[in-house]
């Protein structure tokens, strides 16, 4: 199936490790021009010289998404270097304990990243937002309190910004993945130093085994393509039936 996605300039934040680096490989494969970006440069190229094997334009930066002056004149230099934005991903979360960085970090500069990025998207034919939200947002965190409120803040502002912004040509939806591993990940690291409460965590997934991260890309890459454009507004909660209840 072609998704369209050919040509398109995408910009995926958090993208040089996990589910952000997947997302931005999902969309280098479907021939999307691609921006990636983290903190660190040498993640970033990493990242660039792994992608390199693929068609479109690659490019990328170190950057902090805390640092909206920053951000912003990293941003003005993507969209004049690929002609433009298409696609944000916003998917920079600290998962942290601590209400002010999770608050500054997931929710504000989540914000302003996404605001430093509209005029680009309203420019666009095929403008859509995808913001990397969390099964913790649907479910009670105690350990993890502010991250989870945090991610069901802004799994409601993005149905608010879906319904202002789908007469301006740009779709907005949330992802929440469940449980997922990857190499250096939370879980991975649970599965070395605890075994013992990792397997808590595999029993609450039906299949016995957790998602990976190219999963949650395969569907992100749908879910913002031109293939989905009757899609506005959707939460999609992508955790291998972990959930038991009704996500509205």
């Amino acid at each position: 199936m072609d998704l369209g996605l050919k040509g398109l300039k995408v910009v995926v934040t958090g993208s040089t490790a996990g589910i952000g680096k997947a997302i931005a490989t999902s969309m280098a494969r479907e021939g999307a021009d691609v921006a990636v970006c983290s903190r660190r440069q040498e993640k970033v190229n990493e990242t660039l010289a792994e992608l390199a094997q693929y068609p479109g334009k690659i490019i990328g930066g170190a950057v902090d998404i805390t640092d909206q002056s920053g951000f912003q004149e990293w941003l003005n230099g993507v969209a004049g270097e690929l002609g433009g934005i298409d696609i944000f991903v916003a998917n920079v979360s600290p998962m942290s304990r601590k209400w002010e960085k999770t608050v500054n970090t997931d929710i504000l500069s989540t914000v302003s990243s996404i605001d430093a990025a509209l005029p680009w998207l309203k420019q666009s034919s095929a403008g859509s937002i995808i913001y990397i939200s969390s099964m913790a947002g649907v479910i009670g965190t105690p350990q993890l309190p502010s991250y989870g409120a945090a991610k069901a803040a802004m799994t409601h502002y993005m149905k608010t910004l879906s319904m202002s912004l789908f007469k301006e040509g740009v779709r907005v939806n949330a992802v929440s993945p469940g449980d997922i591993i990857f190499e250096g990940g939370n879980w991975d690291n649970l599965r070395i130093n605890n075994p013992d409460a990792f397997k808590h965590v595999l029993k609450r997934n039906p299949r016995g085994s957790l998602g990976t991260p190219d999963e949650i890309a395969k569907v992100v890459t749908f879910l913002s393509s031109p293939m989905a454009s009757l899609v506005n507004g959707a939460h999609l909660v992508v955790d291998g039936g972990s959930t038991g209840h009704v996500h509205f």
